[in-house]
């Protein structure tokens, strides 16, 4: 008798917070919107690592969620530095440079676009993998040389010419988010007159994206590993 009370006052105990955690559950949309932005690092490996040194990122940009799944497209921004000043090897026939970088930090755009699912999610703590595309853009001037005699008939470089030049890369990307999260607090809704559940979190997203510079001689090409530690908000719609 006293076993079966004991079960009884559990039961009791443990529908009505089940209830209230599936009625609180059903109360927000199982698809949300969110943002991030941050700072990181990159550093390139493989033959990239010949030409080029790793940066710094400024990174941002925005993330949708449907249940456990999120797509992400984000932009990121560094200027890595040049490890050889003729990267296309142009040259004359005494072996003498006819072309040297003018830029020494060269600008570093990236845009991703990757899906993911997520595969643990514990108290403040997900984990989510993701996979995608980047498309990367290196860009900066060079100068075309000359060489003239100069008073004393000895043959100096002389630029002739500042050409805008850029390269493009089109690779895969894997990285994984990993979410803190740091609060959750009820605000208007900015596309409709009822309120919205946001949350707010720290992300740290270590990432592998492959590159590939085709026209330098030789061409360079590696995978560029790295960083990011961002602030990510989101927004949960009420139903």
């Amino acid at each position: 008798m006293k076993r079966t009370i004991l079960i009884l006052l559990a039961i009791l105990t443990l529908v009505p917070a089940t209830l209230r955690a599936q009625e609180g559950e059903s109360l927000y949309n199982s698809w949300g919107i969110g943002f991030q932005v941050g700072v990181g690092g990159m550093l390139p490996t493989g033959s990239l690592s010949d030409d080029l040194k790793g940066c710094a990122l400024f990174t941002g940009g925005l993330n949708a969620e449907l249940n456990r799944f999120r797509i992400k497209a984000d932009v990121a921004y560094g200027q890595p530095s040049f490890k050889n000043d003729n990267p296309y090897a142009i040259v004359d026939d005494q072996g003498r440079d006819l072309q040297l970088n003018a830029t020494a930090n060269p600008t570093l755009l990236g845009i991703g676009l990757q899906v993911g699912y997520t595969v643990w999610r514990h108290g403040k703590v997900s984990v989510t993998p993701m996979v995608g595309m980047s498309w990367k853009r290196l860009s900066w001037d060079l100068n075309d040389i000359k060489y003239e005699p100069d008073d004393e008939g000895v043959e100096r470089p002389v630029i002739e010419h500042v050409n805008a030049t850029h390269e493009n890369s089109l690779g895969w990307m894997a990285s994984v988010d990993i979410d803190i999260k740091l609060h959750g607090k009820l605000v208007d809704n900015p596309f409709g007159d009822n309120q919205a559940h946001y949350t707010s979190s720290v992300r740290v997203s270590p990432f592998v994206t492959y590159a590939k510079c085709s026209d330098f001689s030789p061409a360079v090409k590696g995978a560029c590993i790295g960083a990011t530690v961002t602030y990510a908000g989101f927004l949960r719609l009420f139903k």
